[in-house]
């Protein structure tokens, strides 16, 4: 609690219940509108827009920003295509950045511009943008408030695989620097177009970041305790609000270990990569590191029901990818750690809109192409790739803060966009490759949250009918790739260097929540606690803890010594809807069922991330998806990264086509 004796800002409440309702007053006092935003109710909190200002004016100047007369500068600047019609020649292009000033407000009357042209300097062209201004539904108890402005902008009518050039303008005479962007190839459609090849392309996967920086907050650091305060230098404790809680022997990021910064390391490494596009599969920057969608409470300890939120994690991470996101579009899906209830609520709590993603619709560039009640769930397509992304709160037998709460519409658009983009002869002779992404795993053995049986039962039968080749999945901080998987069984091995068909062979599935978040064990040895199913008794190297298992991997001991490092695991489990009730946390949860596994095929339980080479091919030829783990200064290696697994998935061009779905 803040000190009683200090009221730090005068014109402001002392206490929360005052606070509570003076923000309420505010809130419906006052009208937010695209050029007339709220007075910022932390205006008067000079530390922290202080603080809040040097974050995004130290990336505005080191991006070329050039300062105008108000005060506001823009940061975080990231990208995302605009799913256009199938086989149109234009595409599109969202920007959305923030706008963050010296007092905490934004002058009246204030516009904001995109100026888009072919090269540097020479923009021609000049899209308005709008202005939103966040703010929370309460005060956090304990916490800061809430109170951000963002800018967001949609580009049309862009030739296909072209390269822009765009600045952000306000109308006080601010403009960041140049940055560019190069827009999806032309789609091709079947026989008629077998000229279209697109050229070959390379984009990159990962999920559960979070920050390696915390947001610098005197007032309302951990506990509001000026001790605390003093002892951090108004940084918030660590490990709070960003990945810094590493073991001290974790190998990559522990005490004297080969990179103390992953999270921020992942986004520069996949530059190196050059990729046209990235996938991040859910639990984003970790603002609500509860991850149950609970409602925000800074108290500590946290109590019983509600969760730690500080929303200016986000300013953290959207400026700490930007040199990525401002070049190369960042498309999200939704994790468990992204429900934020302090913007509208979840399902659990009964609120509207059910879902707690109302912040995510201003502070991302989410296409809204999916279901109207599902802002995260969305598809693009590019080249002969498609991609879908899923919400897998949705689904999840886990944590079900938000299960069911799309009243089934995602599942519905889920069959009736796989159906079109594999028997619509318009539509699915441009598509060899489809691609998921969403967080919670399907398949994983990982010991903190192993499988989702919830997501599981849904998704697996869908993607095997209409022939998904790759789902990538985060939640499980750690990488995992299955074998080739088609209605719940493996159907041949795939270790490194291997070639799938996905056509015969089935879906790969692969877990790449090593994004930068501590890293989590696999599974211990069968147990009473870690039990293998009734029946199954474990002996060789299943009696054994389960290792890693990757290119160059020496299990401690030599192999099966200390370790099991085959792919099969008899003491994984699988979380089921049964016995579903409210936990000890405060939200309602489900059951572990033991199961044992044939499919795991590599794991590695540090930082990494995928990246995936598809180099298209004319109609009727061989058309390749080559999926590379590139693992983070792996220890002993001397290099900033290095490649532990590849696989390539191989296709016949145009030939994607499924005359009759089964099952």
């Amino acid at each position: 609690m803040p000190d009683p004796n200090i009221r730090y800002n005068p014109d402001l409440p002392l206490t929360v219940d005052e606070f509570t309702e003076w923000n309420a007053r505010e809130l419906a006092r006052h009208s937010v509108t695209r050029r007339s935003a709220l007075k910022t109710i932390s205006a008067g909190a000079g530390a922290l827009t202080a603080a809040q200002f040097g974050l995004a004016n130290a990336a505005f100047a080191a991006g070329g920003g050039v300062a105008g007369r108000s005060g506001v500068v823009v940061s975080g600047r990231h990208l995302s295509f605009i799913p256009e019609s199938f086989g149109l020649r234009e595409s599109g292009m969202a920007l959305t950045a923030q706008l963050v000033s010296k007092t905490g407000s934004l002058p009246k009357r204030l516009r904001a511009f995109v100026d888009v042209g072919d090269r540097h300097g020479h923009y021609g062209r000049r899209v308005e943008a709008d202005i939103v201004h966040l703010v929370g539904q309460y005060a956090i108890p304990n916490g800061p408030v809430g109170s951000q402005f963002y800018l967001k902008a949609k580009i049309h009518g862009l030739r296909p695989d072209e390269v822009y050039h765009y600045r952000v303008r306000l109308s006080d005479g601010t403009r960041t620097g140049d940055a560019h962007f190069a827009t999806a190839p032309l789609h091709r459609i079947g026989k008629r177009h077998h000229h279209d090849v697109p050229k070959p392309f390379t984009f990159t996967a990962f999920a559960d970041v979070g920050t390696n920086n915390a947001p610098t907050d005197p007032q309302y650091a951990w506990g509001n305790d000026p001790a605390t305060v003093t002892a951090n230098n108004g940084v918030w404790a660590r490990g709070v609000f960003d990945d810094n809680y590493y073991s001290t022997t974790d190998p990559v990021a522990g005490t004297g270990g080969t990179d103390l910064t992953p999270a921020v390391t992942m986004t520069n490494l996949m530059k190196t990569q050059r990729p046209v596009f990235t996938l991040l599969a859910g639990d984003i920057c970790y603002a609500d590191p509860g991850g149950s969608g609970l409602p925000a409470d800074n108290t500590m300890p946290t109590p019983v029901g509600k969760n730690a939120y500080n929303p200016y994690v986000w300013d953290v991470f959207l400026n700490q990818i930007e040199p990525q996101a401002a070049y190369t579009p960042w498309m999200f899906a939704t994790g468990n750690h992204d429900m934020e209830p302090l913007y509208g609520g979840t399902k659990f709590l009964g609120d509207s809109p059910k879902h707690g993603y109302a912040s995510h619709e201003k502070r991302l560039d989410l296409p809204n192409n999916g279901p109207k009640t599902c802002p995260s769930v969305y598809s693009f397509v590019y080249g002969n790739v498609a991609v879908i992304s899923v919400d897998a709160n949705d689904l999840s037998a886990e944590i079900q803060t938000n299960t069911g709460y799309s009243d089934g519409a995602q599942l519905h658009w889920l069959k009736r966009t796989l159906k079109k983009w594999r028997t619509d002869p318009d539509v699915a002779p441009g598509i060899d490759f489809v691609v998921a992404f969403f967080h919670h795993c399907a398949y994983s053995t990982t010991n903190n949250h192993a499988s989702d049986g919830g997501v599981r039962d849904v998704l697996d039968p869908l993607f095997s009918k209409y022939q998904v080749d790759l789902v990538v999945q985060g939640h499980n901080h750690l990488m995992e790739r299955t074998d080739p998987i088609k209605y719940g069984k493996r159907t041949k091995a795939a270790p490194d260097h291997s070639t799938v068909h996905p056509k015969v062979d089935g879906v790969t599935y692969i877990c790449v929540g090593s994004g930068g978040r501590p890293r989590y064990p696999f599974r211990p040895a069968p147990s009473a606690a870690n039990p293998a199913p009734p029946g199954v008794v474990p002996s060789g190297p299943q009696a054994l803890a389960e290792g890693q298992r990757y290119r160059g991997y020496q299990p401690p001991g030599g192999a099966n010594v200390t370790e099991n490092n085959t792919e099969n695991v008899l003491n994984s489990y699988v979380w089921s809807k049964e016995g579903t009730a409210v936990n000890s946390s405060g939200y309602p949860a489900g059951t572990k069922v033991p199961e044992t596994v044939d499919w795991s095929q590599v794991r590695y339980d540090n930082y990494a991330f995928i990246a995936i080479d598809v180099d298209p091919a004319p109609h009727g030829k061989h058309t390749t998806f080559r999926i590379r783990t590139l693992a983070d200064a792996l220890p002993g290696s001397n290099q900033r990264y290095t490649e532990i697994d590849r696989i390539t998935l191989k296709r016949r061009a145009g030939f994607g086509s499924i005359r009759h779905p089964h099952h």
